[in-house]
Parts: C-alpha cells; structure tokens; sequence
C-alpha cells in the first residue's frame, strides 16, 4: 500500500514539474480580445488624420477591466495635452524665429508663450474606441487574470486651433499687462503666420515619421 502511495506521489510530482516547464511561472498567453480581432491601432502612439489628431493610451497587467480601461484613457489624455502643448510651443516658435526679433524680445515672447501654453486646458478630447486582451499568467499556485488596456482618443484640428487661440489671447494679455508693444506685435504677427500656413509642424513630424516607422516593422 505504502508502495503505490509513494508512486503516486511521484507520478503527480513529475506532471506537475512538466506543466511548470510548459508554462513557468510568470509566463502569459492571451485568451480573450475584445473586440475579437486586434486592432491596427495597438502598438501605436500617435498619427494625425485629415481632420484630427489620434493618440493612444495603454496600461497592461491591470488585475480589473474597467479600472483599466479607465487608466488608459487617462494615460491617452495626459499624453495627448502635453504633446498639443508643445505642438503649440514649436509652431508659435517656428513662426518668431521668422520675425528677426531683437534677442530680448524674442526671448520675452518665447517665454510667454511657453508659461501660457502649459495652463492652457485642452476641450473637445474624445474616445474613439477601446481595445482589452484578458490574459492568463501563471502564478505558483495556478493562475491568474489580467488585462491589457488600450484607449484610442481623438481631438479635432478645430479644437487644436482653438487652444491655440487661446494661448495667443493669454500671451497678449500679459503682453499688454507689461505694455509690451513689440511682444504684442510679434505674436499678433505670429498667429497670422500661422493661419496662413497651417503645416504641420516639426515636432509632430517627427512624431508621425516615427510612430509610422515602428507600425511598419
């Protein structure tokens, strides 16, 4: 009796050293989509379309989908108003270095902009779409489940010129708080440059050759 009592023991303890083999500890597979197939979007961070800007926010290993989900698209927020506010920074720099301003006056306006644009709130954020993989981990003691959670957040190229009007009307106030007429004169002339030459700028060029070279790969 003891016999076949020891060889069972030892038949379980080699089947359970072949399954920590096949799946060691930590490991993960995905079981579940939702949606059911994977979006073009994973992996991506940000691309620009005709009419809006796209980002993305993930999180992974969240132990609750909704909470989540939720992260994501809090992360997508966050990432989208910093990058819209330096988008801002870069064209309304791009367009004063045209201006051959005298090196404290440049360096005044610059700064202005800088401080306002990094107040400025960002409206009209929208989530476009969700993307969750449920994945099973194995723990020690069996498994586990998590989720990977991605937000896919859009803003209008309307509302992108809106916030960027507003970050004029504020540099200009404080402009003419410090009756500064030549800073005054050079962001009305920078906001005008602008409009007539809506290009893309070179920070969101660069983030869009480099978001498209890692889709590519």
């Amino acid at each position: 009796m003891n016999r076949v009592i020891g060889l069972l023991l030892v038949v379980i303890g080699l089947s359970c050293g072949c399954a920590t083999l096949h799946n060691p500890v930590g490991s993960q597979r995905i079981i579940e989509r939702i949606p059911r197939d994977e979006p073009a979007w994973k992996g991506r961070s940000f691309w620009q379309e005709a009419t809006a800007y796209v980002y993305i926010g993930a999180v992974t290993n969240r132990a609750d989908m909704a909470l989540g989900l939720r992260e994501a698209k809090a992360e997508g927020e966050k990432k989208l108003a910093e990058q819209i506010r330096q988008r801002i920074r870069t064209e309304f720099g791009s367009a004063i270095q045209g201006q051959n301003l005298d090196g404290q006056t440049g360096s005044y306006v610059s700064d202005l902009i800088a401080k306002v644009s990094d107040n400025v709130e960002v409206s009209g954020v929208r989530m476009e779409e969700t993307y969750v993989e449920k994945v099973e981990e194995t723990t020690a003691s069996g498994v586990r489940y998590l989720y990977n959670c991605y937000a896919q957040l859009q803003l209008e190229k309307a509302d992108y010129a809106e916030a960027r009007r507003r970050v004029l009307d504020g540099a200009l106030e404080q402009a003419k708080t410090a009756a500064n007429v030549k800073a005054e004169e050079s962001l009305r002339r920078a906001m005008g440059e602008l409009q007539r030459n809506p290009s893309v700028s070179p920070v969101a060029a660069q983030m869009a050759d480099g978001v498209g070279a890692k889709s590519a790969q």
